[in-house]
This record gives C-alpha cells, sequence and structure tokens, in this order.
C-alpha cells in the first residue's frame, strides 16, 4: 500500500521552501508549477525539478509535481526525471487528457531511465464537466490510481455560477464529491475525498490540532488516501492521525481470530463484544492491518533517510 498521509504543497521555484522540505517529516511533497508560479517564471520554473528532487526527496518525502492544465506538454518534460512518483493534471474534463498524458510520460520514461509504468497520474476533477466525465476519466489510464474531486472549489462554483463561501457546508457539494467518490470504490481505487472539518480557511491551513482531527476522521472512516496541506504545521497531526493506534490494531486481530473460529465452525456471522463479525468486518479489519503495517514501514524509510542526510551534511544550494 502506498503511504501518502501528508502530502505537502509548496512552490517549486521558493529556495526557502525547497531547503526545508526534507525537514517537515512529510510522506510527500507537491511542487507546483501551477497556481504558486507566475506567468513570467513558468519557463524558469520548469528547469527546476531535475534539480531540486534530490534535496526536496533527502527526507524520504515522495516527490509529486502538478502541472498546468496548458501548457501541459512544457510541463511535463520538465518534471518526468527520475525521483518523480506522480504527476498532478488539473482541471481534467476529458478521459482523452489523461491518455495523452500517459503517452507522454511513456515516452519520457523510456527515453531518461525511468522504470516503465511507474509515474502515477492524479487527475484532478474540479469542473463540472470532470464530474460528469468522471467514470472515464478513472478508468482511462492504469496510471490512475487514486481519484476524487469534485468539490465546491473556485471553478466548480464559478462553472455553477454560485458563490465560494469556505468552511461553509452547502448540499450541492455532496453531488460531486459523492459522485466522485463512488467511482472511485467501484474501480478500487484510492479515494481522495474525505471529511473534512468546517473551521474555515485559516484552521485548515495552519492548525495542527484540526488536521490530527480530520486524519483521525478519516482513518476511523477508513480512508487512506491522505490529505494535502499548505503548510507543515499541519505534517505530524496528519501522520498521527491517520496512523492506526495500538488499540485498533489489536481490536482488528481480535476481529479476524473470531471470523477464523466462525469459519472453522461453519459460520458466516457472529459478534465480538457487542460488535458484528462478518466477512466485511474480516475485510476492513484485514485492511487496517495491511495499512498499520505500511505506515510503520513508510516512518521507518523516512527515518533511514534523515539519518542519510544528516551523515552527507547540508545540501548545495539552488539559488536565492
Amino acid at each position: 500500500m502506498e503511504v501518502r498521509r501528508s502530502v505537502l504543497f509548496m512552490a517549486i521555484n521558493n529556495p526557502r521552501f525547497i531547503r526545508g522540505a526534507a525537514r517537515h517529516n512529510t510522506d510527500g511533497v507537491i511542487l507546483d508549477l501551477e497556481d504558486a508560479v507566475a506567468e513570467p517564471h513558468k519557463e524558469y520554473g520548469r528547469t527546476l525539478p531535475r534539480q531540486v528532487y534530490p534535496e526536496v526527496s533527502a527526507g524520504g518525502a515522495e516527490v509529486q509535481v502538478r502541472i498546468n492544465h496548458m501548457p501541459w506538454q512544457a510541463d511535463l518534460d520538465g518534471a518526468v526525471w527520475p525521483g518523480l512518483s506522480v504527476i498532478h493534471y488539473p482541471k481534467t474534463e476529458y478521459a482523452e487528457e489523461i491518455r495523452r498524458l500517459d503517452q507522454r510520460i511513456t515516452e519520457l520514461e523510456r527515453l531518461r531511465g525511468i522504470r516503465p509504468g511507474t509515474i502515477e497520474i492524479h487527475a484532478a476533477v474540479e469542473t463540472v464537466r470532470g464530474v460528469t466525465n468522471g467514470s472515464e476519466i478513472a478508468q482511462s489510464s492504469p496510471r490512475v490510481r487514486v481519484f476524487g474531486g469534485g468539490s465546491l472549489g473556485f471553478d466548480n462554483c464559478r462553472d455553477l455560477a454560485i458563490e465560494t463561501l469556505p468552511g461553509v457546508a452547502r448540499a450541492p457539494e455532496h453531488y460531486g464529491v459523492g459522485e466522485t467518490g463512488l467511482i472511485a470504490r467501484t474501480l478500487g481505487l484510492h479515494c481522495t475525498n474525505g471529511v473534512r472539518q468546517g473551521t474555515g480557511v485559516t484552521g485548515n491551513v495552519i492548525s495542527g490540532d484540526t488536521a490530527l482531527q480530520e486524519a483521525s476522521a478519516n482513518r476511523q472512516a477508513g480512508l487512506y488516501a491522505g490529505i494535502t496541506c499548505l503548510h507543515p504545521n499541519r505534517v505530524n497531526g496528519i501522520n498521527q492521525g491517520y496512523t492506526p493506534t495500538p488499540e485498533e490494531v489489536q481490536q482488528a486481530r481480535d476481529v479476524l481470530a473470531h471470523f477464523e473460529e466462525l469459519n472453522d465452525r461453519g459460520e458466516v456471522a457472529g459478534e465480538l463484544n457487542g460488535q458484528p463479525v462478518d466477512k466485511w468486518e474480516a475485510a476492513r479489519a484485514r485492511k487496517l492491518l495491511a495499512w498499520s503495517d505500511a505506515c510503520a514501514r513508510r516512518e521507518r524509510e523516512k527515518g533511514a533517510a534523515r539519518k542519510r542526510m544528516s551523515a552527507a551534511g547540508p545540501p548545495a544550494s539552488h539559488g536565492d
């Protein structure tokens, strides 16, 4: 299982952010070539990925890049180098867009010595047309391994001609998020939609406590796709909230043991401490245990990376 509990968003052309990326204990970093880079600096931004990947990933973070919807190919050619894990494509509206990305990534993997098929595509659904074409988009490429979106962000609100009100729950949002969530679950993809705390923009951006609550709620709902954050204060709260507690791990083991006893007796359902035990609860328990093991493995990987980084000394600067 891929463990991407906390994924920290940052501008690729901010040297201070790049230098600090390895210190934040985040599972992943999204380097932004889209909104965070002004138009006059786009061309320069495309020269940076190959340079900064080693520094950004030195603490064990997985490297991801958000490219522009247009011109996507120039960004893609600048981003696809060894060390990249995921391409984020904004405002996806058609399956053909993802197939086109897949084709070019395949060419670049071959040309640049990257194991074929390893780079994923995150197709961001941010418009009404994206929601209505969601099923085709989600099935457009084997590189699409997570799926979700459809919330009432700026682009969807513009499409629907409604006002954007951050932190306020609105009934229309349930359709887009629900539609893409059902698509992800039907296809067996990781669902990126999760439980959100209605605390407003400021709290969501900087609050570690809110991050912990939000991640815990997602974990308890069986959602393991992670949370993207804009501030490093949220990273540890997200990591902690998404990691199963020892009590939850033990409970999952008890459920599986009881289910095996039921199976040995030829029974299909029972209960344990007042809770039902059947094949669905057993499947949830197996998923939680696999996720717990994967989280522990991810922490070991990051710990080993930080030790190597410390032994190597400070990295070379890429300018101010």
